[in-house]
């Protein structure tokens, strides 16, 4: 919903925004992502889970990022290395400086100026989702995620660059929650108020 809201504000002011999402981003996500929903018989590692997001950023960032970058457009993606760290590196038996060398040969550079974490405990967040009657994308490992690691996981990340991360309380209203992203876009200066205004 924040995606798509932030994605609308900025077309609205005439500005060209990529919308992606991972891992469906780029050829190979799609079948990454099918992959990651087809029945198993045993769940796939963090490991595998983390080579097989990998290899579709891979694609993700050479066909869909840079161009648009290039381009001069604004791009807005749902997800990106961070949730990789958070779901499959963090708490796991992953190596953080394994998980770095690749992050590092699949995007280098290719960093978001700023990552929203749209913070809520996951029970409330379930609740939520209960409520919206939202079941995902029929991702088997949902059911068994733990969130509470995942959670620490994205908070961890922030820490260790303030300039980058917003955390955000998103146990408000939806509307709070939009102002503050473009409140943080505005003060940036990437865009004027007196846009929005219009």
């Amino acid at each position: 919903m924040q995606v798509q809201y932030l994605v609308d504000v900025l077309r609205s002011m005439d500005l060209k925004v990529v919308q992606t999402k991972e891992p469906d981003g780029g050829w190979i996500g799609a079948g990454v992502r099918t992959i990651l929903v087809a029945p198993r018989p045993a769940k796939l590692s963090p490991l595998e889970e983390m080579l097989l997001i990998s290899a579709a950023r891979v694609d993700h960032v050479r066909s869909v990022l840079r161009p648009a970058l290039q381009a001069g457009s604004w791009v807005v993606s749902d997800r990106f290395l961070d949730s990789t760290y958070a779901f499959q590196v963090y708490g796991s038996d992953i190596a953080v400086d394994l998980f770095e060398k690749i992050a590092q040969a699949v995007v280098g550079e290719t960093l978001p100026d700023f990552t929203f974490i749209l913070d809520i405990d996951p029970e409330t967040a379930l609740e939520r989702r209960s409520a919206r009657g939202s079941t995902g994308e029929a991702d088997p490992a949902e059911a068994t995620r733990d969130f509470v690691r995942i959670r620490e996981g994205l908070l961890n990340a922030a820490r260790k660059d303030s300039a980058r991360y917003h955390v955000i309380d998103a146990t408000r209203a939806a509307t709070e929650v939009s102002e503050e992203i473009l409140s943080i876009v505005t003060r940036a200066g990437l865009i004027g108020s007196s846009e929005l205004q219009n």
